[in-house]
């Protein structure tokens, strides 16, 4: 399904968790792999400097790995950009990547080489699916079970095309829907009737693919904080969020669920673009 995909790596303890998401999403040994690392400064990009030589050095013993565990098609790029994620944006269009895989550390990705990024600046950056890998979380298999928060929008749903086209790989999906902003119990009865039914037919549908998926109906709380609670009280793997379509400070004043999940969650996170895949 994704036929070229682009680690963008700072090298750090995440590293190896970032090749586990890889072996779990994609399958295909014909799949092209590119191991990026850009770096800000001109004498780090000199072959002929020690930081070039200890750390590309690295990055071929990444990219043997990676060939051991079946993927022929592995390519190693060094980039130089003062701006980190411009040079990860340039990279990922010249590259014509339809996968980006990256690392977050607590309050960003690449927390102490950006500078003041946060997560969900980088994803607003990369317009094609993201996997941000996160916290002390580690599995074996990040497709095992997948929490899929929606508000029945499209854009919340966009993640079921991948899910069917991965659904000899899935595990479990977990549907979860947070009610918010109620007025009493009557009109919390009626919106959960109501949010039961769509999911009822979201799970058929997944059954009928072959795929075991179940739901939650979550009320009381903030969504981001609910959806971030579930994802480790049901031991989730995996967590799919939509982008919201908010700039970085107006969706922090509007109180963005989807970008308080990109800052707040401490699973794995699969970040959709608001457009369908052509892949």
């Amino acid at each position: 399904m994704f036929s070229r995909v682009m680690l963008a790596l700072d090298l750090s303890e995440l590293t190896s968790r970032m090749l586990d998401v890889l072996y779990s999403v994609c399958l295909d040994p014909e799949t092209e792999v590119y191991l990026l690392h850009v770096v800000r400064k001109a004498e780090d990009a000199a072959e002929t400097s020690s930081y070039y030589k200890k750390t590309y050095s690295r990055l071929k013993g990444l990219a043997q790995d990676i060939r051991n565990a079946g993927y022929d098609n592995v390519k190693v790029l060094w980039e130089t950009d003062e701006d980190i994620l411009n040079g990860i944006r340039k990279a990922a269009d010249q590259y014509n990547v339809n996968l980006m895989i990256m690392a977050s550390h607590g309050k960003g990705v690449w927390a102490s080489t950006f500078r003041g990024s946060s997560t969900f600046n980088a994803v607003r950056a990369i317009e094609i699916p993201t996997l941000i890998v996160k916290g002390d979380y580690k599995c074996d298999d990040y497709l095992n079970r997948i929490l899929l928060p929606t508000d029945f929008s499209r854009k919340s749903l966009i993640a079921l095309n991948y899910i069917r086209n991965l659904r000899e790989h899935v595990g479990e999906v977990l549907f979860v829907h947070v009610i918010e902003g109620v007025r009493g119990d009557e009109e919390l009865t009626e919106s959960k009737e109501m949010a039961e039914d769509m999911l009822v037919e979201l799970c058929n549908e997944m059954q009928n693919f072959g795929i075991n998926s179940r739901y939650v109906i979550a009320d009381g709380g903030a969504a981001s904080k609910e959806i971030c609670k579930l994802a480790e009280e049901e031991n989730c793997s995996l967590i799919i969020s939509g982008r919201t379509g908010a700039g970085p400070i107006k969706g922090l004043l509007m109180g963005s669920t989807a970008q308080n999940i990109l800052l707040n969650a401490s699973r794995t996170l699969w970040v959709m673009p608001d457009e369908d895949s052509e892949d």
